[in-house]
C-alpha cells in the first residue's frame, strides 16, 4: 500500500511477517503486530504524510528562514507541512502567510500550537488561519481542557485536532462523543500500543473521522504508524520526522524507519515486525534516567 506524504506505499507480506509510518529543525522496544485482518494485506490505497516544519527545540524561526526550510522538503516531494505556532498571534500569522505566499494553494499547511493558546488567542488566530486555507489547528489547549475546545469551535470553520495526549479508546470515546475535535491523532507509543490504536481507529471510523497518528522522536515510533495507516480504512497523514539531529531516529536502529519517494509517498518496511532491528549498543551507551518516557 502507498501512504501519501504529504508520504506512502504498502507491499503485501505474509501475515506472519507483517511489519508494523516531519519535523524539520528539531530534535525530538520494538513491538510486533499482534493481530490484523488479512483484508489489510489486499488493500491498495493512498494516504497522505505530513512534514513538520517550524522548529521544535530550536524555538521559532523568522518567516524567511521558515520558508527556506520548508522549500527543502517541498522539493523532496512533501505535499503537506505542519508549522509550529503558539509563539504569539501576530508572528504566528506572519509565518503561516509567508509559507502560503511562497508555495501557493497546492501545498497543504497544517498548524500545531502545542497547547500554548488562550481562548483570546484562538479567537484572534482561527479566522485568519481559515483565510489562509490551513487544514487544521492542532492542540491549541491542553488535552483535558474540553471547555476551551468546545468554545473555540465557534470561532471559525477550522478543524481542531488533538490526540497525542489522549490515552486509550476510553478517552477518545469522550473526544468523539463531544463532536468538537474532528481530527484524531493517537500516538502509538502513548495511547496503548498498536492494538489499542486499531480500536481507536475503528471507533473513529464509525463516526467517519480520520486518523492522523502522532509521531514521537524514535525510529520505532516512526516505523509503526506506516503499518498502522496501511491497515485502517480511515487513514490520514503519516507525520514524518526530518529533524536535522535525531540520534533516536538515525542510530537506534539499523536503517531509516521510512523513505519518502519523489511523489511524496512512503511504504511500510517489508522486513518482519515493524521492519527494524535495534542496535543494542545504542541504549547501553545512552542509559535512561528515572522518569516518564515513551518510544
Amino acid at each position: 500500500m502507498t501512504v501519501n506524504s504529504a508520504v506512502t506505499a504498502w507491499a503485501p507480506a505474509p501475515v506472519s511477517q507483517f511489519p508494523v509510518s516531519t519535523w524539520p529543525s528539531g530534535t525530538y522496544g520494538q513491538k510486533r503486530l499482534a493481530c490484523l485482518s488479512t483484508d489489510c494485506l489486499e488493500e491498495h490505497r493512498n494516504q497522505p504524510v505530513a512534514a513538520y516544519a517550524g522548529g521544535v527545540s530550536l524555538g521559532y524561526q523568522t518567516p524567511d528562514s521558515l520558508v527556506d526550510e520548508a522549500r527543502v522538503h517541498v522539493e523532496l516531494g512533501y505535499r503537506a507541512l505542519k508549522l509550529r505556532i503558539g509563539d504569539n498571534v501576530q508572528d504566528d500569522l506572519r509565518r503561516v502567510s509567508a509559507v502560503r505566499k511562497a508555495f501557493g494553494e497546492d501545498l497543504t499547511i497544517l498548524t500545531d500550537a502545542n497547547t500554548a493558546y488562550t481562548l483570546d488567542d484562538a479567537r484572534a488566530v482561527m479566522p485568519a488561519l481559515e483565510a489562509q486555507a490551513v487544514g487544521w489547528l492542532e492542540e491549541p489547549f491542553p488535552a483535558h481542557d474540553y471547555r476551551s475546545y468546545r468554545e473555540a469551535r465557534n470561532y471559525a470553520c477550522l478543524p481542531l485536532s488533538a490526540g497525542e495526549n489522549h490515552y486509550t479508546r476510553f478517552e477518545f470515546d469522550r473526544v468523539i462523543e463531544d463532536g468538537v475535535i474532528t481530527i484524531l491523532q493517537p500516538d502509538l507509543s502513548k495511547t496503548g500500543g498498536i492494538t489499542e490504536a486499531l480500536r481507536i481507529a475503528a471507533l473513529a471510523s464509525a463516526w467517519k473521522l480520520p486518523i492522523h497518528p502522532h509521531t514521537s522522536m524514535t525510529a520505532l515510533n516512526m516505523a509503526a504508524p506506516v503499518h498502522f495507516l496501511a491497515a485502517i480504512e480511515n487513514a490520514g497523514y503519516f507525520e514524518s520526522d526530518v529533524s536535522r539531529n535525531n540520534l533516536f531516529r538515525d542510530e537506534l536502529v539499523d536503517r531509516q524507519p521510512f523513505i519518502v519517494d519523489d511523489k511524496g509517498n512512503t511504504r511500510p518496511l517489508e522486513e518482519p515486525g515493524i521492519g527494524l532491528e535495534v542496535d543494542e549498543e545504542f541504549p547501553a551507551a545512552h542509559p535512561v534516567i528515572e522518569g516518564a518516557a515513551y518510544v
